[in-house]
């Protein structure tokens, strides 16, 4: 008669499956963390643009990028983002702005465009790098 094959697995071999575990899941989850920001980049990127657009269809019927009550276009609404318009005294310039909100894990994130053209981002996250860039910096590490 043969003995019993032993059942379930040893301690070490627990050990070592949950220190795999681990390594994969220090690598993994900052990257799915900087994937899931850059998923909301273009939000505030493309309603910029879109807002732009709106600003300058009202440019060309008014000859100015103001109306009475300041800006001529309302802002939207976003999960992420808070956007803001400003427009000089003349009506000849404006400055879009999209803040990450403070309660979201867009936070630190800013991102500008204005009358011509001039996309920049002027604050990002520690761990992207320093703002301000030229540019809409849309992934870490990233310049123009």
């Amino acid at each position: 008669m043969s003995s019993p094959s032993p059942q379930g697995f040893s301690l070490t071999e627990l050990m070592i499956t949950l220190a795999i575990a681990a390594i994969i899941a220090a690598v993994a989850i900052p990257g799915y963390r900087d994937h899931m920001l850059r998923g909301h980049i273009p939000e505030a990127t493309s309603t910029l643009s879109a807002l732009a657009m709106r600003l300058e269809q009202h440019y060309q019927d008014n000859q100015a990028y103001s109306d009475a009550n300041g800006c001529a276009i309302a802002m939207p609404t976003d999960d992420f983002f808070t956007f803001e318009c400003a427009a000089n005294d003349s009506g000849q310039s404006f400055l879009l702005k999209a803040s990450g909100k403070s309660t979201g894990p867009m936070t630190d994130f800013v991102f500008t465009l204005d009358q011509n053209g001039n996309a920049k981002t002027t604050q990002l996250p520690a761990a992207w790098g320093e703002a301000p860039f030229n540019c809409w910096i849309t992934k870490r590490s990233s310049t123009c």
